[in-house]
């Protein structure tokens, strides 16, 4: 079964746009972590930081299974952009 040019490159969109989500997520959390741990609020640092190690696998794990469902990855995200931009 072949899959159709169109549904395979939306999928790559969508794991593009999971790895710069990935990256600013990680950076953000980094920052806040740092900035929490400096002002005193340990437990507060250590929420962000596993919360930001819990995202990471996440997304690990969206990538996976976008990649063995490109077809399925490009309808969600056909469904997620009709939700939003549809004016009903």
């Amino acid at each position: 079964m072949a899959i159709p040019f169109a549904a395979g490159s939306a999928g790559m969109k969508i794991l593009r746009m999971l790895y710069k989500g990935k990256k600013k997520l990680g950076t953000g959390s980094k920052m806040a972590a740092d900035m929490a741990s400096k002002k005193g609020f340990t437990k507060t640092s250590q929420f962000i930081t596993g919360t930001s190690q819990k995202a990471h696998k996440g997304t690990m794990k969206a990538k996976k299974l976008a990649k063995k469902y490109p077809k399925t990855t490009a309808a969600i995200g056909g469904a997620v952009a009709f939700d939003i931009f549809d004016d009903d």
